[in-house]
Order: C-alpha cells, then structure tokens, then sequence
C-alpha cells in the first residue's frame, strides 16, 4: 500500500523533480553527469565475481563507506566494490582514493530506474551508511532476495518522528532491511520500533577513519611564521558560533600572549560573517583564500579553504568541534585526535551521542557549555602538560580498542558472502 503511494507520488512530481535537479545544475551544485546518471542508467563495466555495493552520501558518509571498503579488500581481496553517491563534493572526494572503486551516482529512487540499476549490477552485499532510507532500492533487493544492510545507522528525532507517523504502512519495508548496525543505543531502539528485526548497536565507523592528509611543505611554512605562537583551531563552525571564541579570546588574551585562534567554517559563504565580527572587535586576522601571510601581530585566522582540515590541525595544540555550540548538532570529533591536540566540544552534540559519551567516560576530551569555560579549560590544558599528555593517551587508546570492534563488524559481515 505505502510503496504503491510512494511511486504514484514520485511519478506525479516528476517534473517537478527534474526542475529542481536542472535548477541545481544551474547553481554548479550538480553537473552534466550527475542528472544524467541520477535520472538515465549509465552502464559502467560490471567485472565478475562478487561485488559489494557501498552507499554514502555527504563526505563525511562516503569517507566512511571508504573506510568499509578497505576493509572488505583486506578480507576479500577478489570482491569488486561499486560505490554510489548523491553530491558531487562526495563524488570528486571518491576521484581521489587510490582503492579500485566503481563509482556511480546513485539513481533517483524511482521504480524503472532501480530495477534497471539492480538488474545490471546484481551486488551479492549492498551497504547503505547511517541514515539513507530508500523504499525502491530496499523492496527490489528484498525481492532478489539479495542482502541489504545499513551501517553506522543513525536515527535522527526528526527522521523518527516522520518514519514513526506513517509506520503502520511502512513497517512491511524496514522489515525487508536484512540488518542494521547503529552508532548509538538511542537508534537502535528507534529501527527496531519501526520494524528492522535484525538490530544491534556497535562502534561508529568513524573511529577506523585513516588520518587526514596535508601537504608537508605548507606545514612547514606555517610552522615558521608561528614562530612560539600556541595554536588553537576552531573547526567546522556554522553561523555566528566564532562569537564564542572571539569570546574567550577576551579572557584569555590576559594571561597567553602567544595565541592565535584559526577559524575554519564550515561552508565558506559564513566566511564574510567571522570577517565582519572580528572588524567590530577590532582584531588583527588573515585570510586563507586571499593569500594572506601570517604576521606577527594576527590573532586570528580564517581558515576559507576545502580539504586543508588536517593542516590546521597538525598545528594545533587543541581542537574546537565546531557545531557544538549551536543547534547543529556537532561535528566529528575524531579526526582531530590523530593530530596530538585535545579535543573539546560544546552542549550540544546530538549527532555524535555515543562518541560524545565514550569521550567524557575515558577522559580523552571535555565538554563545556559557553565561553568562560571554554575559557577555563583551555587555561588548564595549556598550564598543566600532564593533563594534556593524558587526554591525549586517552584519546588514543579510545580509538584503538574501537577501531578493533568495528574491524570485527566488517569481518563478520564478510563471512556473510560465500
């Protein structure tokens, strides 16, 4: 019944749907491949053998797909791994990776196209990360009867709400889901409500991430115009949330003498609004984008640049998740831990619950609620090494025993594929 009025919804606003993607096309937020794999099946070679088909969406979710997929080849080392995703950012991350991926834009979830895509590719394993709920793609793999799995499974409070409204007629398609391992106990219960029967709760995939790169001769360079400058990073920031450390600035500018913020926001476009609150304070800042050198006298620094994350942290004695201090939910506060600065994060981390609980229980990071104590626990880290070297062992042995389960995850669904 619900899947009949799903495709009969889909196939009324079709149109409508294909605007919006040529309108996304139009503001270089798709291009001329992804409409047209996303809305007409392009066939790429399909090698023999066993093929597992990986889906992520965001970068975040793709690099995580990434991570499984590694694994799979150190298991399976003949398997072929097609890899699907719906932006163009996760798209030309994927470009990068060395790994023999076949890489597709995933289809609209349209019945025609769906049954077309499955048909040609018919993968043996199909693993779709944390949240991607797509009735299409789940009822045609389960008529195959072909295995369908989500990963890192995450159930937002709105996400919920909506699947819970309409779970009288969508509970027949969470049970086709084959199983479903989530990130935190607060998912789990929520997937099992609405219908999976093969639930269970693991580590998140993020803690078996490979470190980020960066480029050696421009860490270098930063290194000697920092000169003895302590370096603090405030990373993936949304709107406004600068506010917070231009704050804490104030207070501790009184005791350090040496310190230089970095800004790095999370979409570029709030660039503007951190350039405009540090002109009211009258600090002195450089730009990434423009080139700027750092000086002696800057106090801050915006950061406006894609892929450069793992730079800033490599100078940096302690990391700020940015969307912790606002209502986003936080930000993926593992990365940061690989580079040897402590790890601190706001109120609210709703989107990362589990990491969140399992950094407060080992002592590998600290959570504040505004700026004096942000301003108080950054005084702490930066007077007492001690502390600092323990979070940091903390940290690190966190995501080692972690690492561990989810490699035993990923190994256990191997031994799933004959």
């Amino acid at each position: 019944m619900f899947l009949k009025f799903y495709n009969l919804l889909l196939i009324i606003f079709l149109p409508l749907i294909f605007i919006f993607f040529v309108m996304r096309f139009f503001f270089s937020k798709e291009t001329s491949q992804s409409v047209f794999e996303k809305f007409f099946f392009l066939k790429k070679h399909r090698p023999n053998g066993k093929l597992i088909w990986i889906n992520g969406v965001s970068i975040g979710e793709a690099k995580s797909g990434l991570t499984i997929a590694k694994e799979f080849l150190v298991n399976k080392p003949n398997c072929n791994i097609l890899f699907s995703t719906s932006t163009i950012s996760a798209y030309r991350e994927m470009l990068k990776q060395k790994e023999q991926l076949i890489l597709v834009y995933l289809p609209i979830d349209f019945r025609f196209l769906i049954k077309r895509f499955i048909k040609y590719w018919k993968p043996d394993l199909t693993i779709f990360m944390e949240s991607e709920i797509w009735p299409n793609i789940i009822n045609e793999l389960h008529n195959k009867k072909l295995r369908f799995t989500i990963v890192n499974g995450r159930m937002s409070d709105k996400s919920f709400f909506w699947w819970k409204s309409l779970n009288f007629f969508t509970r027949p398609m969470f049970s086709k889901i084959s199983s479903c391992t989530t990130q935190d106990e607060i998912s789990k219960n929520r997937f099992k409500k609405l219908g999976v029967k093969n639930v269970d709760c693991s580590s998140n995939i993020k803690f078996l991430s490979n470190k980020l790169s960066f480029e050696k001769k421009d860490h270098i360079s930063f290194k000697k115009k920092l000169g003895k400058k302590t370096v603090i990073t405030f990373f993936s920031t949304h709107k406004n949330e600068e506010m917070i450390i231009i704050d804490c600035f104030d207070v501790l500018s009184k005791t350090f003498k040496n310190l230089l913020f970095i800004i790095i926001p999370r979409h570029l476009k709030n660039s503007y609004g951190i350039e405009k609150n540090l002109r009211k304070k009258k600090y002195s800042f450089g730009i990434r984008s423009l080139k700027e050198n750092l000086i002696k006298k800057h106090n801050f620094y915006i950061a406006d640049t894609f892929g450069e994350l793992g730079l800033f942290f490599s100078l940096s004695k302690i990391s700020i998740v940015g969307g912790s201090f606002s209502d986003r939910g936080g930000h993926n506060p593992i990365e940061a831990s690989y580079f040897n600065c402590a790890v601190i994060f706001g109120p609210n981390m709703k989107n990362f619950i589990e990491i969140k609980k399992k950094i407060i229980q080992t002592n590998s990071g600290f959570q504040v609620n505004n700026s004096y104590e942000l301003a108080d626990k950054i005084t702490a880290l930066l007077k007492d090494k001690t502390l600092i070297k323990n979070t940091l062992n903390n940290f690190n042995n966190l995501r080692i025993k972690e690492a561990k389960k989810v490699k035993k995850l990923i190994k256990k669904e191997c031994e799933k594929i004959q």
